[in-house]
C-alpha cells in the first residue's frame, strides 16, 4: 500500500472511532437522561411531589410520641389556624391549614413532615375563612387525608383559597362528610380510648343552624364565623375545645344548651369498631384546655363561657404584630380572670400540648422561626 493510501485509510479508521464515540456518548447520555427522568416520576409518584422535595428539608425537631400519648400541636403560622392532633391510637387528625402565604405553608408542611405523618387519618376545615384554609390544597397535594370533614357553603369562588382546597379534595380518594352536631370519630382501640364529638353547628336545613345565616343572601364574616365546626376530644379524662372561629353568640348558645340540659346536652350511644356500646357525655363545666376562638378576639371568649367552661390552660394561634391586635386585651382580660394559664404561638412558636394514659399533661413549645 502507498503511504499516501495508508495515510488515508488510517485517517477513514479515525473518523469512524470518532463517530463511534459520540454515537456512544449520545446513547450513554440518553439512558442517564432516560434513568434520572424515570427517577423523577417515581419520586414524584411514590415518594414525594417533585415541586413540594423543598419540604423534606430544614424540618423543626420533634421527639416521637410515646405509646398512650396524645399529642396536640398548635403550629405557629402566623395569623391563622393549624392544628395538627396525634392520636393515641396512632391516628393523625389536621384541624384548618394556616394562611396559604409561603411563610405560613412552609412552616405547616415541613411540622407535619417532621412528624412524619404519610397520610392523615382526618382532616376538618372549621369554616371557609383564608386563614383556615389557605394551606390545605398543599397538604392534600403532599400528604393526603382519608377522610374530610368540611362547612357547609353554598356559594365560593372557585379562586379563593376554600375553592383550591375543594379542587385539590376533588382529586383524591377520600371519604368527605359536612361537619354537623353529633358526628363523632372512635378510636381504634379499646386500650387508649379517645372520642371526638362535633358540637356546633346543626346540619344545614334545621332549624336553628349556623349554617342557615352564613349562607342567606348577605351574609357576613360575622355569620361565617359563627358557623365554624366546634369540635369536642377527650381522652383520659381530659377534655379539650377546638373553636374555630365562633362568635360570642355561639358560645352562648352553647351555654344555654348545657345549663338547660346538663350532660344530656351532646349524650349519645355509639358502638366501638371492637363490638362495645360507649356513653359519650361532652360536659363543658368539665374542660380542661381551650383553643380560643377567633385569634384571641375581643367577639369571643365571653365571661359566661368563661365561668361554664373554667378551662385549666388556653391556646391562641395569632400572628405576631397582626393588624387585628389580636389577642384583644380584653380576652386575656377575661382568661386571666377564669384562672387560665395562657399558651400563645405569637410569643413561643409552635405550642404542643401532650396527654399520658393517665391523665397527667404537659405544655411544651418550639421556639419561633
Amino acid at each position: 500500500m502507498k503511504k499516501r493510501d495508508f495515510a488515508a485509510a488510517e485517517a477513514a479508521v479515525s473518523d469512524k472511532r470518532r463517530k463511534k464515540k459520540k454515537i456512544r456518548a449520545a446513547a450513554i447520555t440518553a439512558a442517564v437522561a432516560v434513568s434520572v427522568a424515570l427517577c423523577l416520576v417515581l419520586i414524584n409518584f411514590c415518594y414525594f411531589p417533585l415541586g413540594y422535595l423543598w419540604v423534606k428539608f430544614s424540618n423543626p425537631k420533634i421527639a416521637a410520641r410515646r405509646e398512650g400519648d396524645l399529642r396536640v400541636h398548635f403550629v405557629d403560622v402566623g395569623q391563622g389556624d393549624a392544628i395538627i392532633a396525634e392520636l393515641p391510637d396512632g391516628k393523625t387528625m389536621l384541624i384548618d391549614g394556616g394562611v396559604g402565604d409561603y411563610d405560613s405553608k412552609s412552616a405547616l408542611l415541613r411540622y407535619i413532615n417532621a412528624l412524619g405523618i404519610g397520610k392523615f387519618d382526618y382532616l376538618m376545615l372549621t369554616h371557609p375563612d383564608a386563614d383556615h384554609a389557605g394551606g390545605l390544597d398543599d397538604v392534600l397535594r403532599c400528604f393526603g387525608a382519608e377522610k374530610a370533614f368540611i362547612p357547609y357553603v353554598t356559594e365560593y369562588d372557585e379562586d379563593s383559597a376554600y375553592g383550591q382546597f375543594l379542587d385539590e379534595l376533588s382529586k383524591i380518594d377520600c371519604d368527605v362528610k359536612v361537619s354537623c352536631t353529633y358526628q363523632t370519630i372512635l378510636s381504634d382501640t379499646s386500650e387508649f380510648f379517645y372520642y371526638m364529638m362535633i358540637l356546633s353547628p346543626f346540619q344545614q336545613g334545621i332549624d336553628g343552624s349556623y349554617y342557615e345565616a352564613a349562607n342567606a343572601q348577605g351574609a357576613t364574616d360575622e355569620d361565617q364565623n359563627a358557623a365554624s365546626a366546634v369540635l369536642w376530644l377527650e381522652y383520659a379524662g381530659r377534655r379539650i375545645l377546638f373553636t374555630g372561629d365562633i362568635t360570642s353568640e355561639v358560645e352562648e348558645d352553647l351555654c344555654e344548651q348545657y345549663e338547660t340540659l346538663g350532660e344530656e346536652c351532646f349524650l349519645l350511644q355509639a358502638e366501638t369498631i371492637w363490638g362495645e356500646q360507649v356513653t359519650l357525655t361532652p360536659e363543658l363545666d368539665k374542660l380542661d384546655f381551650l383553643k380560643v376562638a377567633h385569634h384571641g378576639s375581643a367577639s369571643s371568649t365571653s365571661e359566661r363561657f368563661l365561668q361554664l367552661t373554667t378551662p385549666e390552660a388556653a391556646f391562641i394561634s395569632v400572628g405576631v404584630g397582626n393588624m387585628y391586635n389580636h389577642p384583644s386585651q380584653e380576652t386575656l382580660k377575661r382568661l386571666n380572670g377564669a384562672g387560665t394559664d395562657v399558651y400563645r404561638t405569637d410569643e413561643l412558636g409552635s405550642v404542643i400540648l401532650t396527654i399520658d394514659r393517665e391523665g397527667g399533661y404537659a405544655v411544651d413549645h418550639i421556639g419561633r422561626a
